[in-house]
């Protein structure tokens, strides 16, 4: 704008330079002798030296207003190319705000979905913890009142299936789940199965001779020494639980039968074996013969 207006003064100036040297030239002497003519021949030379400046100014400034003209309209334009890369790019930005809120309901929908699973997954372990806790704990009196036949090991495992009872937050309930199914999978192939073994035994006269064991199940575990002397029987209704002596010879020899059968050294047949069951009137029971 001020170089606009600088133009325009310039144009004024040169304007009234022009008429004032047309005027000048319109009122002079038409041909006679004027002794002051070197003088008016000096002023207009002047007058026409400063109008050839002011000619030349002119130029230069409309030059530079072409030039500076040109340098605004060139911004002019980058401004309005900037205007619409940002129109541009705030477009994006919505639609990128838009997919961001629908993404953001999506996992609030999640997280909320996640939070009803967890509600239900407490409520899940708390009624498998009533359910498998006492489980537990009976399996622990069964097999101390049962055959003493790998009671530590047993044991063992069991207390890999409860934990630790000073920490009873320390193990999930998904590894409690996994140690007492491995637990009860190894309690029913023993009581599925049926094996023999030799071990010592102790007897009255603390003597230890190897004897040849037999287990059937969980509940029946007998042995009769190598020399045939003999034998017994776990009963785990007498007091205190102990081995029952067996000395007649037809329990022994159905004894010795089990063995060899379970040895594969006779073929399968009935055997009868003198096994302690607890009656139905007494909680005590009783030694009686079962097959």
């Amino acid at each position: 704008m001020r170089r606009n207006d600088s133009l325009r003064r310039w144009v004024f100036r040169l304007s009234l330079l022009v008429l004032a040297v047309l005027a000048g030239r319109s009122f002079a002497a038409p041909a006679s002798a004027d002794p002051n003519e070197p003088q008016e021949r000096s002023k207009q030379a002047e007058l026409s030296e400063r109008l050839e400046e002011l000619i030349r100014q002119l130029r230069q400034e409309r030059s530079a207003y072409y030039v500076q003209k040109a340098r605004q309209e060139a911004q002019i334009e980058r401004a309005r190319e900037n205007r619409t890369l940002l129109q541009d790019e705030l477009t994006e930005l919505r639609k990128q705000g838009t997919e961001s809120d629908r993404q953001l309901q999506t996992y609030q929908a999640e997280v909320d979905d996640l939070k009803k699973q967890l509600g239900s997954k407490a409520s899940l372990e708390k009624v498998l913890a009533e359910q498998v806790r006492p489980f537990l704990a009976n399996q622990r009196i069964e097999i101390e009142k049962g055959v003493p036949f790998k009671q530590q090991e047993r044991l063992d495992r069991l207390e890999a299936a409860v934990g630790d009872v000073n920490t009873p937050g320390r193990m999930s309930m998904a590894d409690q789940l996994g140690h007492a199914w491995n637990y009860t999978q190894e309690e029913l192939r023993l009581a599925r199965s049926s094996e023999t073994y030799t071990a010592r035994t102790q007897t009255d006269d603390d003597a230890s001779p190897y004897a040849r064991f037999f287990r059937v199940g969980q509940k029946i575990l007998g042995y009769i020494t190598e020399d045939g002397k003999q034998a017994a029987m776990w009963s785990p209704l007498s007091r205190p639980k102990n081995w029952l002596p067996i000395t007649d010879i037809e329990p022994l020899g159905q004894l010795r039968s089990a063995v060899e059968i379970l040895d594969r050294r006779q073929g399968p047949r009935l055997v009868t074996l003198p096994v302690a069951v607890q009656s139905a009137d007494s909680p005590e029971g009783g030694a009686d013969a079962s097959p």
